[in-house]
This record gives structure tokens, C-alpha cells and sequence, in this order.
């Protein structure tokens, strides 16, 4: 069994280092469950065997970093269409609503009709 495994299924000593790989100040408090196949998992553990992280988790959110930041011009302009989207639901939302009231002319035929 490679090094890298059985450490991490806690046969090892490890001793806790902080991260070697600059990322800033940024905290991650989110939790994302994946699922890779295996070239991608030896890719992750070739990261983490290196020294350059801690962990699976680490490598993992790092390569999302960067494959968001290689992407960043497809994101603003996803942004923008989904703003589009949003101001036209929004339309939407307001013409149906001034549909749904009652017309002067319908309350004035109810006013008057005898009972």
C-alpha cells in the first residue's frame, strides 16, 4: 500500500503542519461531498503525498479554487445572465399580480347588480 494511504487511513504518525500552499486569509466553513474517479483521487493524492497539503480536503479545494479562477470571464458572464433572469422573474411576478386584480368596470358590475 502506498505511504500516502496508509497514512491517511491513520496507520502513520502524522504530525499536524499547517498548510504549505499560500491560499490568504480566506476560511472554509462549507462542506462539499464528491465523488472522482480514480485518475482524479491519484491526482489529489499526489498533492497531499508532495507536502504541499495536509489532506485530501485541502488539495481538493485548492484545485476548485483554481479551476474557478481559470473560468472567472465564464462566471461574470453567467452572473450577468442569471441578473437578466432574475429582472425578468421579477416582471413576471408584477405583471401577474396587477393581472390578478380586479378591474374597475368587473367592481362596478358587482356593485350594482340587484340582489
Amino acid at each position: 500500500m502506498p505511504k500516502f494511504l496508509a497514512r491517511q487511513q491513520g496507520r502513520g504518525p502524522r504530525e499536524r503542519r499547517g498548510p504549505r500552499h499560500p491560499r490568504g486569509p480566506r476560511r472554509r466553513n462549507n462542506v462539499v461531498m464528491v465523488r472522482v474517479d480514480e485518475e482524479n483521487l491519484s491526482r489529489i493524492d499526489e498533492l497531499v503525498e508532495s507536502g504541499q497539503f495536509n489532506s485530501r480536503s485541502e488539495a481538493t479545494a485548492f484545485l476548485i479554487d483554481e479551476g474557478i479562477k481559470s473560468k472567472q470571464q465564464m462566471f461574470d458572464k453567467m452572473a450577468e445572465k442569471i441578473s437578466q433572469i432574475q429582472g425578468l422573474r421579477n416582471e413576471l411576478e408584477t405583471m401577474i399580480a396587477e393581472d390578478a386584480k380586479p378591474s374597475e368596470s368587473v367592481e362596478q358590475n358587482t356593485a350594482e347588480t340587484p340582489k
